[in-house]
């Protein structure tokens, strides 16, 4: 979802141009190693306990802690990682008008998109949780 959301409407939300290396028909992404294990430990360990801990909740409050808590989660591991690296993946954000801090580790108008992410993590989540079960029956067979 981040790659293509990178390919089709990054520069919209940074608004700024952004050097591409290749022809914009390439349709190249925005995406670095270091985001995967980012992901890979975010969604065990934040994202599943605070989804069975909320999963009553309203829609929208549910999309509003999404909203706050990706955005907050984006800043501050993007804080770290240029603190660790002396960069951090989506340093592009700086460019923008819309960055959050100095050095833009997220934007304000990326805020809504989170909360839509969440939800969307939701529903794979519900899915993932759904089949695995199945998954497992057929390997044990």
């Amino acid at each position: 979802m981040e790659v293509v959301f990178s390919v089709i409407g990054i520069e919209k939300l940074v608004g700024k141009t952004i050097t591409r290396r290749v022809p914009t028909n390439y349709l190249e992404g925005f995406i670095s190693l270091y985001m995967f294990p980012i992901y890979a430990i975010g969604l065990p360990f934040f994202f599943e306990p605070v989804l069975s801990l909320i999963s009553s909740w309203h829609i929208f409050f549910r999309y509003i802690l999404w909203c706050f808590s990706i955005t907050a989660a984006e800043a501050l591991l993007g804080f770290v990682c240029h603190k660790l690296l002396k960069f951090y993946p989506w340093d592009y954000y700086k460019l923008s008008p819309y960055k959050v801090f100095y050095e833009g580790y997220t934007l304000w108008n990326l805020i809504p998109f989170w909360g839509i992410a969440g939800l969307a993590l939701e529903i794979y989540s519900s899915y993932l949780n759904y089949s695995s079960k199945y998954f497992l029956l057929f390997l044990e067979k």
